[in-house]
């Protein structure tokens, strides 16, 4: 599945096709490889979507582009929300 098209790349998130007719959404995140004891960075499948579209409305309601170790209240959490809304918004005007 490596040598598929990235079709959309938003940073920690990005969007491949899968086949003709489906789109897989991964996220760059912290993934603990227990054999090794140790963690490693690597892009991790978070779901498929039949397009571009549902893909980039997944990723919003999944809150995919939210760094959660940033937020600590409600505040932060909402200027998260806003600057992940503003990213997609300026991928979709590209």
């Amino acid at each position: 599945m490596s040598d598929k098209k990235v079709l959309m790349d938003l940073g920690n998130v990005r969007i491949k096709e899968y086949d003709s007719l489906n789109v897989v959404v991964e996220r760059y995140e912290d993934v603990f490889v227990p054999k090794d004891k140790k963690t490693v960075k690597k892009w991790v499948f978070k779901g498929y979507s039949r397009n571009i579209l549902s893909a980039m409305l997944y990723i919003q309601a999944t809150e995919l582009l939210i760094d959660r170790n940033k937020v600590n209240d409600l505040e932060t959490h909402l200027k998260q929300v806003e600057q992940s809304n503003a990213e997609l918004m300026e991928v979709m005007r590209e």
